[in-house]
C-alpha cells in the first residue's frame, strides 16, 4: 500500500501573538527614547548612531526569528508514520509509526478558538517521543480525527494491538 499524506502544515504564527505584542511595545518605547535622544546623539557622530538603530531594531528581528522558527517546524501526517521536520539551518527530520500512537487530547483555548486553532497532544508507545505535541493547528478537531481513523487503519493493516500492563496488586491470599 502506498504511503499518502493526511495533512501537512505549521503552527499557527498566532502562537507567538503575545511575543509580538510585547516586541512591538519594546520598539515603540525604544523608538520614543531614540527620538528624545537623538539630539544629543547626532554630535557624537556613528559611533553612537549605528548602536543607537541596532538597539531600536533589535525586537523586530527577535520577533522575525521567532517568526521563522515555527515557520520552519513542519508537521507532515502520512497514512503510515508522522513527520517533524525543523531546524532553520540544519534541518532534523523524526518520524512516529502510526500505530504507536495510544491516545489522542485535544485542547483549543479560547484565544486559539478565535482563530479556528487547536493543540493536539498525542500519547505514544514510542520511547524517543512519548508525549508529542502539535501547538496551534488549524482545524485541530478534524485533524485529531483523521489521525485516529489513520492509526486504526495502520494497525488493523499490520495486525498490531495495544497492551497496557498496569501494576497489578498482590492478591495472593496471607
Amino acid at each position: 500500500m502506498e504511503e499518502k499524506t493526511v495533512w501537512s502544515g505549521t503552527s499557527s504564527q498566532i502562537i507567538n501573538f503575545w511575543l509580538y505584542f510585547l516586541c512591538g511595545l519594546v520598539f515603540v518605547a525604544l523608538l520614543a527614547a531614540l527620538i528624545l535622544l537623538w539630539p544629543k546623539l547626532q554630535p557624537l557622530g556613528l559611533a553612537a548612531q549605528v548602536p543607537a538603530l541596532l538597539v531600536l531594531l533589535s525586537p523586530l528581528a527577535y520577533a522575525l526569528y521567532k517568526a521563522i522558527i515555527v515557520k520552519s517546524l513542519r508537521y507532515e501526517i502520512t497514512s503510515e508514520r508522522i513527520r517533524i521536520n525543523s531546524g532553520i539551518f540544519s534541518r532534523k527530520t523524526s518520524a512516529l509509526e502510526m500505530y504507536r500512537v495510544k491516545d489522542y487530547t485535544m485542547e483549543a483555548p479560547f484565544f486559539y478558538r478565535l482563530f479556528h486553532l487547536g493543540n493536539i497532544y498525542l500519547t505514544t508507545s514510542d520511547h524517543s517521543t512519548p508525549l508529542l505535541s502539535l501547538k496551534a493547528i488549524p482545524q485541530a478537531r478534524k485533524l485529531m480525527d483523521d489521525i485516529r481513523t489513520q492509526v486504526e487503519q495502520r494497525r488493523d493493516l499490520k495486525g498490531v494491538r495495544e497492551v497496557d500492563f498496569d501494576q497489578v496488586a498482590n492478591t495472593a491470599p496471607h
